[in-house]
Order: structure tokens, then C-alpha cells, then sequence
């Protein structure tokens, strides 16, 4: 059995090979090293694959490495073909210098099983030129008939005298993958089988060039240099690795149509722009773990809060393969532009599942419900009666909640209220799946004191997108006035604009008035986590939300808060927080005032903050329900 911990694998003539790339294989290599001593590595190309399809035996060493890395080109091409499309080639003899490369900083020690004689002596030469400080702490040129077995005693004493971390085995398949598996558990080093590795390193044997690697003609190659042998080998393992994986590739497609999924409606990942983005991140990225396909349509252009919060991104990110759409950069014609050229994108994508997230997109749900596409809508929230839209925004906005109502195969809400919402308004049953949160690792004020002067229960703590929805301004009111109560106290607002700029002048233009306001912009990271870490108490002052990822990850951090008593909160908090009346500056201004005076009500209420939230929240269970949601309609 397979039991990487990068357990991602694409099975292939029932071979497990792993979904990796070479940067991803070297990083679980170094990093999980210890747990991998006395195990072996085998790196597969086409002639092993087909080798294991004819041979349940060699299948069975193969399945019980710790990974099988793609050597040949066509493994990562059918990989990528069954939508793994991550997938890479990792071959012995680039990994091999790559190892080598940080061997020294590490203080790997190698030893080479292997060869002939000359080959070694080449490859011994090869390593003090290329890497003089390498530990080379072994080279042996095994005889080439079976082993007796006080020669195999012989060769166990060595390698473990010597006391590799890497055993880098090249004996040919299949007799290296047999040794290795005879072999496992008595080293405390990890053997890699590597093939040809030390001829094309010693420079013995002439790899085929980079050109005809990239074209998938490195058999070509071979073939050129030794035809005698390889053309009856590749005409046979050649053809039946093509005729049998196009088999299996048709079927697997076939079979799993149900589990491509196309997110739509965020505006990025990775992104802590709002919560549509972590909640598509969380569940993305652990459907991927699932055995689902995922792919994100996210928006082009910059972050909300400024370019310079942008995360850098590639094609693909925790497996999930990300698609950018072009769209304006009017935030009125964004959402729906998208939307509209995501959803046509995703026609064309063979996907089993359409999953739309928030109003504005969901417009659009109605054309892939016409071809058949099943369609799921995430309503995260009200948004039309949000105060930043005009008048023909929340009618669009209504559209896109009616359409989603009316047409979508399943609905999504992350509130009791708004699943009560929609029963009374459209007669419409909805699934209720609330957000989740990881429980998360506190953090001391160290970036937090050197840019704010913040310490330890110094500040109350606001974090959310300064729009007005949100109550910032009931909040920095009710604060003005309390000053006797919270002697060096300061408040910290923390979030961007997005897209509210006359109500980010007047937030601005309030703190500006009191010293003990400091306005952090947008933050992220390590900082983020000290400002949640270190508060005295958390306030969310909302009077719209949907489900408030800010409130989770207060409360997660082990938070006394204070909200508003609209059910979205409520039910969240139950009586694990202290709640005032929504938009009474009044009632906030003397609950904020009570928990000023009373520290020990609120270490009460931190103590159990984080256990309660934790226990009824986490992104598993999330990610359980929306797979049940997506499976119920197959």
C-alpha cells in the first residue's frame, strides 16, 4: 500500500502513482525524512507500469512503496488527462543532482548500490567535481547473478555501517523494485530505485535530449542507440500501455464526471478578501483531498484592498487548478460580467457540477441547468440588502437569489434565519451548512507592538470590510464615548474598503478624532493572527451578515466577543458570547463599558470560547455535507 503522506495518487493499469511535481517530491523527501527510513521509493515509467499490469507480484512491490514517482512522461500526461492536472514528471536522474543540490546544508549522507565498476568510479569522479563536499559514504558493483546469502548479509552490514540517508539503488527493473522490497526495514535509510540514473550522471550512457524528453520521444532515442533490444520491448509495452490506460482514462472520465466540480463567484484564491473566498478555499482544497477535480474561476485584477495584498498564484494551488476570467474593473459590472463569461467557460469544461456562490453570480445558473449541468448555489448572505448596492444592483441581486430559488438542483444557506427565508419567501427547502474554522495557533505581540505599540489585552479588536453593514461607526461612536471605562484602552479597526469609499472617509475621518482609534488597513498572516491572539475582547457590531468567518476565528482564537443580536450571529454564539441590541449605540456603549470593568467576566468567557466554537464548527464536516449535497442528485 501507498502510505505517503502526499497521498494523491492516479492509478494507473493499477499501478498507484503519485500525483506530484519535482519541487512538491523533493519537499516531501526532506521534510518527512525521518518516518521514511527503512522504506523505498520506486520510479516508474512505462515498461514498469506495464511490467506490474501482466505481473500481480511486481504489482504488489510497487503498490507497497512509499511513492511511486512518474518517471515516464505518458504517467504524468494520462495523470494530467484524468484531471490531476498538477501532475509532473519526476525522474531518477533529475532528482538524484536536485538531492544532491541541498545535501550539504543538511547533512545527507548517500550511498550508491549499483553499476559496474567503471560506472561507479565515472559517477565517484562526477560527485568531487559537481559537488565536492557531497558525503559519498558508499559505492557497491553488486554481482550480476543472485546474491548467496552471506553476500546479502554482506551488503546490509556495509550500507548500515555507513549510515546513509539516501540509498540510491540502479540494478534495472524489476530486479531493483525486488531488492528494495526484500530490503525494507533493515536500514535506517531511505532506498530509492533509479534506473539508468548512474550511467546518464557518470556520463557512461547519453540521456536523450531535453527536446525529445518534452515531445514524449525518449524512446525514440533509445531506440537509436540499442535496437536490438528495445524495438520488440517498446513495440509490445508501448502499445499496451496505450491501448489500456486510453481504456481506463474513458472510463475513469466517465465514471467520475460527478466529481468535477467549477467554482464560481469568489473573486480569488488564495485571498482573505471576504469569506465567499475562505469558504471556497477550505472546501476546494479538501474535495481535492477527497478525490474530486476542482476548478476555481477566479476574477482578474487586484486585490480589494490594494495590489500589494495580491498573493502570488499559478496554475495550480493546493491541487485545485485556478482559471482566470477578464472582467471590467467597474465593481457594478464585475460580479456579473464574470459570471456570465466564467459559466460559458465552464460549458465547455465537462463538468459534473456547477457550484455558484453568492446572488450576483447565480444569475447565470439557469444556462447550465438548460444542458443538463446539475447546479448548486451557495447563498451567502442578503446582498441586496446591502447598503454599498444601488437600486439596480439589488434588483440584479434579487434576480440572482429568485434564480437560485427557482432553479438551481440544490441551495446552500449558512444561516437557520436565511434557510427560514426562503421557505416563507419561495416555498423553497434549502441545505443548511455553516461555515467551519481550524483551530488555530496563538501568537505573542510582536509585529502588532512594533508597528501599533499593541500588547497584550491593550485594545478591543474590530476586524471586518469597512462597509457600512458592517457597523464600524456604531462601534467607534459607542467607544468616543466611554473613555472613563477604558483607561489605555485602545480600539483596532482592522480591514480594507472594499469598494465602500465614502464610507472608508468617514471611518477614516473618525479615527483621525481619537488617538486611541488605530486603523490598520488590511491584514493577513502572522499579523492577523497576533491582533486575534492578544485582544481583550472582539466586537462584531453587524447588522447584515451572512455567516461571519471573523466572528469563527475570534472565538477560535480563544476571544471573549461582543455582538449583535441579529439570529445570523446569535445562532452562532448561543450563549458562549455577550450579545446587544443591533444599531443600539446605547446598549453597546454599556456592554462594552461592563466588560471594561469586569475582567474576570471576561476570562469566563475566553475560557470556553474556543473549545465551543471549534466543537460545533470545523471544515470537515463543512466539506461531508457538501458532498452529500453533491451526491444526492447522481
Amino acid at each position: 500500500m501507498n502510505n505517503s503522506k502526499d497521498a494523491r495518487h492516479c492509478t494507473i493499469l493499477n499501478t498507484r502513482i503519485n500525483v506530484t511535481n519535482m519541487d512538491s517530491a523533493i519537499n516531501y523527501l526532506t521534510t518527512e525524512l525521518d518516518s521514511l527510513r527503512g522504506k523505498y521509493i520506486c520510479v516508474a515509467n512505462v515498461h514498469t507500469t506495464v511490467m506490474a499490469y501482466r505481473d500481480s507480484e511486481y504489482r504488489h512491490i510497487q503498490n507497497s512503496a512509499a511513492m511511486v514517482l512518474p518517471d515516464g512522461k505518458p504517467l504524468s500526461y494520462v495523470s494530467r488527462r484524468r484531471g490531476f492536472g498538477e501532475a509532473e514528471r519526476v525522474t531518477g536522474p533529475d532528482l538524484m543532482p536536485r538531492i544532491f543540490n541541498i545535501s550539504v546544508e543538511n547533512g545527507y549522507r548517500h550511498y550508491f548500490l549499483g553499476g559496474t565498476e567503471e560506472t561507479l568510479e565515472k559517477l565517484c569522479e562526477r560527485l568531487k567535481e559537481s559537488w565536492p563536499q557531497l558525503e559519498n559514504v558508499g559505492m557497491f558493483s553488486p554481482p550480476f547473478r543472485p546474491a548467496t546469502p552471506s553476500e546479502k548479509e554482506e551488503i546490509i552490514e556495509r550500507i548500515n555501517a555507513a549510515k546513509p540517508d539516501f540509498i540510491w539503488v540502479a540494478l534495472g527493473a524489476p530486479k531493483q523494485e525486488q531488492w528494495m522490497y526484500e530490503h525494507q526495514g533493515k536500514f535506517d535509510g531511505l532506498m530509492i530505485g533509479v534506473g539508468a540514473a548512474f550511467d546518464f550522471l557518470s556520463g557512461t550512457t547519453r540521456r536523450a535530449p531535453r527536446i525529445m524528453q518534452e515531445l514524449y520521444l525518449e524512446w525514440l532515442f533509445r531506440i537509436f542507440k540499442d535496437p536490438v533490444r528495445l524495438i520488440p520491448r517498446y513495440f509490445d509495452t508501448n502499445f499496451t500501455y496505450v491501448r489500456q490506460a486510453g481504456k481506463e482514462t474513458r472510463r475513469f472520465k466517465k465514471e467520475n464526471k460527478h466529481k468535477k466540480i467549477a467554482m464560481i463567484g469568489h473573486k480569488r484564491i488564495p485571498s482573505r478578501e471576504g469569506g465567499v473566498e475562505i469558504v471556497v478555499d477550505e472546501i476546494a482544497t479538501r474535495l481535492v483531498e477527497r478525490g474530486y477535480r476542482v476548478d476555481a474561476y477566479n476574477r482578474s485584477g487586484y486585490h480589494v484592498s490594494g495590489k500589494e495584498f495580491d498573493e502570488k498564484r499559478s496554475r495550480f494551488y493546493n491541487g485545485i487548478r485556478l482559471i482566470t476570467i477578464p472582467t471590467f474593473r467597474d465593481s457594478k459590472l464585475n460580479a456579473i460580467v464574470y459570471s456570465g463569461l466564467a459559466t460559458v467557460r465552464a460549458l465547455f469544461g465537462g463538468y459534473g457540477i456547477i457550484h455558484y456562490h453568492a446572488e450576483g453570480p447565480s444569475v447565470m445558473l439557469r444556462v447550465p441547468r438548460f444542458f443538463g449541468i446539475r447546479v448548486i448555489a451557495t447563498i451567502h448572505g442578503l446582498d441586496w440588502q446591502r447598503a454599498k448596492w444601488g437600486g439596480f444592483a439589488s434588483k440584479v441581486l434579487r434576480f440572482g437569489e429568485k434564480t437560485a430559488a427557482r432553479k438551481a438542483n440544490e441551495v446552500i444557506v449558512l444561516s437557520q434565519n436565511v434557510k427560514d427565508y426562503f421557505k416563507s419567501t419561495y416555498g423553497r427547502e434549502v441545505r443548511f451548512i455553516p461555515n467551519g474554522i481550524t483551530k488555530p495557533e496563538l501568537h505573542p505581540a510582536d509585529i502588532i507592538k512594533q508597528k501599533h505599540g499593541l500588547k497584550k489585552d491593550d485594545y478591543i479588536l474590530f476586524l471586518a470590510r469597512l462597509v457600512p453593514e458592517k457597523g464600524a461607526h456604531y462601534l467607534i461612536e459607542a467607544f468616543n464615548q466611554i473613555k472613563q471605562a477604558s483607561p489605555g484602552k485602545k480600539l483596532v479597526i482592522t480591514g480594507g474598503n472594499s469598494d465602500a469609499v465614502g464610507y472608508w472617509g468617514k471611518i477614516c475621518a473618525y479615527a483621525a478624532a481619537n488617538d486611541d482609534i488605530i486603523m490598520t488597513g488590511f491584514v493577513q498572516g502572522r499579523e492577523l493572527s497576533e491582533l486575534f491572539s492578544n485582544a481583550y475582547f472582539f466586537v462584531a457590531p453587524s447588522d447584515i451578515e451572512g455567516m461571519a468567518i471573523s466572528l469563527l476565528e475570534a472565538m477560535s482564537y480563544g476571544n471573549c466577543c461582543l455582538v449583535s443580536d441579529i439570529p445570523e450571529n446569535t445562532e452562532v454564539v448561543e450563549q458562549a458570547a455577550v450579545s446587544f441590541r443591533k444599531g443600539d449605540i446605547a446598549d453597546l456603549k454599556e456592554k462594552m463599558e461592563w466588560l471594561l470593568k469586569n475582567p474576570d467576566v471576561v476570562a469566563g468567557y475566553r475560557r470556553g470560547s474556543s473549545d465551543f466554537i471549534c466543537g460545533k464548527y470545523n471544515w470537515e464536516d463543512v466539506t461531508d455535507e457538501t458532498v452529500r449535497v453533491y451526491g444526492s442528485g447522481v
